[in-house]
């Protein structure tokens, strides 16, 4: 019997969990780890079960809390050894999602967590709940479309600041609210004319979205709406906003570390050091904060290797 499979999807679309899965799976692959990959979303009921009864341990990345308990359920009876990394913090989902989500965390043999509270609350449910970070670094930058490169640092000689944020859909927290609360950074540039906003959005979904609930959107907002390396938006920004209703561990505020762009960050969940925290974006002062996350961003911060811990982890479950 084969000891380990990951389940999760592969980018496009481009998201958190996505892009962790494929860095994940490279990262184990260049430390010549052993293991299958099963994309869940091209795979059929059947393959998947199969694949699971075939395999010792199975790890597991999708959020959805309902699939998770089953496939917990499913993996007790049939005395397999189960990980599930919960990407987002803990009590995010409505009630039956957060029951549902307490229930895989007891059956699975080791719940994975992003942060300290998530952790405190999984604990309760299975002393063997780790906290693991899900960013994993990648050097490798895809450069621009030459036109669109062009297009954005013309642009930024017109303003004292280029800000930017990012949204791989338009979703919705359990109170309605945006996740990615791209419309309340709309309102808010519209009172600094001076700074402007580039807004990523490979989907193309939310400037539809935006453009059915703004009439006018004002000039200093630029939708980028196709695929594209964000990285690269990044280092043509002062500084990249990550306002959010929740969040797990964000991709892109280390990946803006990495490449010493300031991070502008809301108090959704515990956030590191070297970002400049705000509580309500429409009450904040832009100037104050850029400038507090140019001083925060040079703070000295270690991530850890989470391919390594993973390796460790894998490894300590096959001793078992």
């Amino acid at each position: 019997m084969a000891k380990l499979l990951i389940m999760g999807k592969m980018p496009p679309p481009i998201g958190g969990v996505s892009m962790h899965v494929q860095r994940l799976t490279r990262g184990l692959r260049q430390q010549r780890f052993d293991f299958d990959f099963c994309d869940y979303g091209k795979t059929s009921i059947f393959k998947i079960f199969f694949k699971i009864a075939t395999h010792a341990t199975i790890h597991v990345h999708f959020s959805n809390p309902i699939a998770q308990a089953v496939l917990a359920v499913f993996c007790r009876l049939t005395g397999k050894k189960l990980i599930i990394t919960y990407h987002g913090r803990w009590g995010r989902y409505p009630a039956l999602g957060n029951r549902a989500v307490k229930l895989s965390a007891r059956l699975t043999h080791v719940p994975i967590v992003q942060d300290r509270a998530s952790l405190l609350q999984a604990l309760r449910c299975n002393p063997r709940s780790r906290e693991i970070s899900t960013y994993i670094a990648d050097p490798e930058i895809l450069p621009l479309a030459a036109p669109l490169r062009a297009i954005l640092t013309s642009r930024r000689k017109y303003y004292r600041a280029t800000f930017c944020t990012n949204a791989w859909n338009v979703t919705f927290d359990r109170s309605g609210r945006e996740i990615y609360g791209v419309s309340e950074m709309i309102s808010c540039f519209a009172s600094y004319p001076e700074y402007q906003l580039l807004v990523s959005d490979p989907s193309g979904n939310y400037r539809s979205y935006i453009q059915q609930r703004i009439p006018h959107i004002s000039s200093n907002i630029f939708f980028i709406n196709h695929l594209h390396d964000f990285k690269s938006i990044l280092l043509l920004s002062e500084a990249f906003i990550r306002n959010t209703t929740t969040d797990g561990v964000s991709l892109s505020v280390h990946e803006a570390r990495e490449l010493g762009i300031p991070v502008m960050a809301s108090a959704a969940v515990q956030r590191p050091p070297f970002c400049s925290v705000f509580k309500d974006l429409s009450k904040t002062d832009l100037t104050a904060k850029l400038e507090e996350a140019r001083r925060r961003i040079t703070l000295p911060y270690e991530a850890p290797d989470v391919v390594v811990k993973l390796v460790e982890l894998y490894r300590e479950i096959t001793r078992e």
